[in-house]
């Protein structure tokens, strides 16, 4: 995979990179210090400080997988915590980071940009009272109805795989609640401008698991179902640091930390006016995600693990192309539109869509061709220890390379509903979030009877293209344009064949008993992230000096 390196979008629009982070001016005309508000950094500075925070934390998740990978493999307990934690997660789902970057972080980003920091305060402290009482009321629910869940995600378990994961998700439920109070705690700091700490607090989350797992497994000799308790429990520990890390800085931020249950609030009412199109749009996404999962289980023994394991190392890169670059883009986005002429307005918002997107389309590609090409070697590398052999690498190994294919389309939707969160417009993408469960259900049920749990992902992967497409004819017609001039396709190409090239060649020229093992993988995928962080700046795709710059 290449280097997780985030390039300024002055390199790639041919500005520098002030140019590059400017958007429209605050409310006003006035600069962020007459507006009470500190100093901006670059977007590409904001960018490689939310690559940084994901890519520690991406990290620590992968080898959180890994020892799972070495305790459980693809077997039926495998399925059974894969099934169990996509059931747990539907409180974050709904009403976690993704809610609140269309309800909060708007709101509480234009509170800041018009120097209204005390009414900005009241209404976090406002948001985090409700907040608390919802996801409270969400994870007693969701213990109470554990069976129910369980089937929900699960029909094709036999009766004793259900009990099982029924035991999991009652502990998993209440840990999803502490995420959700985190994502708030999230909202809070991506607003001030602090990136790097809410995207490497899951560090404590995954760390939590690694040292219940190596405790209960490795030194006190636990197996089979306890064991797979113990992680479920260490799990929730993590949650309470994770959240524990993040309270803080936003108490600091905000002035104290009391919340408060203020429903009259006029900017409560405003993010409570989105707050239904919102939960539709989460409510959609979630709903697709518990569709897969069951048509997976279906599927026969290790299944659903293999479709899991997919995922994780679809989401390394994803987290941070994705799910990293519209969190910078958001709260800028947000304050872009507090400019009262529309033309400026909407020139600004091209101009920062345009940036990001190019950003996207320099990892993206070349990251696609890895998964294409060397995903035998990124499995590998990352997964196979213990129980999980090659014979489950090779079960793996499609599923990653049709992921890679999502790569570039979820990506770019995933900054596009940014856009349109900024303009205010929920409803958009939750109809387009339902085009996408329709087209990705409809085509897994038909590809899924030959292609098995492939046909699950290939169904995703063309729904996530579909939603990307739709968001983007909606935005370019809302705002004139989508700033695509900014990328530069020719040399994006020329970058994944140097750098992909590299590795396929290293992989050929090494003896097939080598290149099978980690260590061969691992010097194959570095001389592809080598050629890259060589190719890259060569070819005027990014500049290192430009992400240590403040403005």
């Amino acid at each position: 995979m290449p280097p997780d390196l985030h390039p300024p979008a002055a390199a790639q629009a041919g500005t520098t990179p002030a140019n590059a982070a400017a958007g429209a001016p605050t409310a006003a005309g006035a600069s962020p210090q007459a507006a009470g508000q500190e100093a901006a950094p670059s977007a590409a500075r904001s960018s490689a400080m939310v690559t940084a925070g994901i890519i520690v934390s991406r990290l620590v998740g992968l080898l959180r997988q890994r020892v799972t990978a070495h305790f459980f493999g693809t077997s039926e307990l495998a399925d059974v915590l894969a099934a169990a934690f996509r059931a747990g997660n539907i409180t974050q789902n709904l009403l976690g980071e993704g809610t609140l970057s269309a309800t909060f972080i708007p709101v509480y980003a234009r509170l800041r940009a018009a120097g209204d920091a005390r009414r900005a305060a009241h209404f976090a402290l406002s948001a985090l009272g409700l907040l608390l009482v919802a996801a409270a009321a969400a994870s007693a629910l969701g213990v109470l109805a554990a069976p129910w869940l369980s089937l929900l995600v699960a029909a094709g378990f036999s009766e004793e795989k259900l009990a099982s994961t029924t035991r999991i998700v009652r502990i998993v439920f209440p840990m999803t609640g502490l995420l959700v109070l985190s994502a708030w705690g999230l909202g809070v700091l991506n607003a001030h401008r602090r990136f790097f700490l809410p995207y490497a607090a899951p560090v404590a989350w995954s760390a939590a698991q690694i040292a219940g797992l190596l405790a209960c497994g490795a030194w006190l000799g636990m197996r089979g179902e306890p064991l797979a308790e113990a992680l479920a429990w260490s799990a929730f520990a993590g949650a309470a640091l994770q959240l524990a890390l993040l309270l803080p800085s936003a108490r600091r931020l905000l002035g104290g930390l009391s919340p408060r249950l203020d429903a009259r609030d006029p900017s409560v009412r405003e993010a409570s006016r989105k707050l239904p199109a919102a939960l539709l749009g989460r409510g959609i996404i979630q709903v697709s995600g518990l569709v897969d999962t069951l048509l997976v289980s279906f599927l026969g023994t290790g299944a659903n693990a293999a479709f899991h394991y997919a995922q994780t190392v679809y989401l390394l890169p994803m987290s941070i192309l994705g799910t990293g670059e519209a969190a910078v883009a958001l709260p800028e986005m947000a304050r872009d539109t507090a400019e009262a002429d529309v033309a400026r307005r909407n020139e600004a918002l091209s101009r920062r869509l345009g940036a990001s997107l190019a950003r996207i389309t320099v990892l993206t590609v070349p990251t696609t061709a890895v998964f294409m090409l060397l995903g035998r070697e990124l499995i590998t590398l990352l997964l196979q220890t213990g129980t999980f052999d090659s014979a489950s690498t090779a079960r793996v190994e499609p599923l990653v390379c049709a992921y890679g294919l999502a790569l570039l389309g979820n990506a770019a939707g995933r900054v596009l509903i940014t856009a349109s969160f900024a303009l205010g417009d929920t409803s958009t993408p939750a109809r387009y979030a339902l085009y996408r469960v329709l087209v990705s259900t409809g085509l897994s049920l038909l590809l899924m009877q030959r292609l098995d749990v492939l046909g699950v992902v290939l169904g995703a992967v063309v729904a996530g293209w579909v939603e990307a497409l739709a968001l983007a004819h909606r935005v370019r017609r809302e705002i004139g344009g989508l700033g695509l001039d900014q990328i530069r396709i020719g040399r994006v190409a020329a970058l994944t064949a140097v750098s992909v090239g590299s590795g396929v060649a290293l992989r050929a020229a090494l003896p097939d008993a080598l290149a099978a093992t980690p260590w061969g993988a691992a010097l194959i995928l570095a001389s592809c992230g080598g050629a890259f962080a060589v190719a890259a700046p060569a070819l005027g795709l990014f500049s290192l000096r430009s992400l240590l710059r403040r403005r």
